[in-house]
């Protein structure tokens, strides 16, 4: 069995790219009574661009090998393999929970879009673990 899914947080690209265009236009019109510097600016954008690189999207990939779950261009990886899975069940999140990475009461949750998700229960390093991962497609 084979699936994967990309899921894209536009609404998270729309408000990082605004507030990046914000920052960069308050530098350059130097706004305010204590106007951005040189080295502000730069920081600033730096630091939004690597979030925006490493969340703007949430990519599933179920196959032979386990589940893959990637955030961004990677950096973010969490794979479960196949024989740690426990259980596997289709949940609807609360919208108290949110988006993004997650520390929740049903452990971790992984989530871009939407209350549709699919909780996983499986052993690492000899421990339970819970993961919840939001998708448009639960079943």
């Amino acid at each position: 069995m084979k699936y994967e899914s990309n899921q894209t947080g536009w609404l998270f690209i729309i408000l990082i790219s605004a507030t990046v265009i914000v920052i960069t236009f308050s530098y350059y019109l130097q706004l305010g009574d204590n106007p951005l510097s040189m080295n502000s600016l730069h920081l600033a954008l730096f630091v939004f661009i690597l979030i925006l690189i490493n969340f703007y999207k949430l990519k599933i990939r179920v196959d032979d090998t386990g589940i893959n779950i990637l955030y961004g261009i990677g950096l973010i990886h969490i794979k479960i393999q196949p024989d740690a899975m426990v259980s596997v069940q289709t949940v609807k999140t609360s919208w108290l929970s949110g988006f993004g990475i997650r520390i929740t009461s049903n452990g971790m949750l992984y989530n871009i879009q939407g209350r549709d998700a699919v909780r996983i229960n499986y052993f690492q390093d000899g421990k339970s673990k819970t993961l919840t991962i939001g998708s448009k497609e639960p079943d």
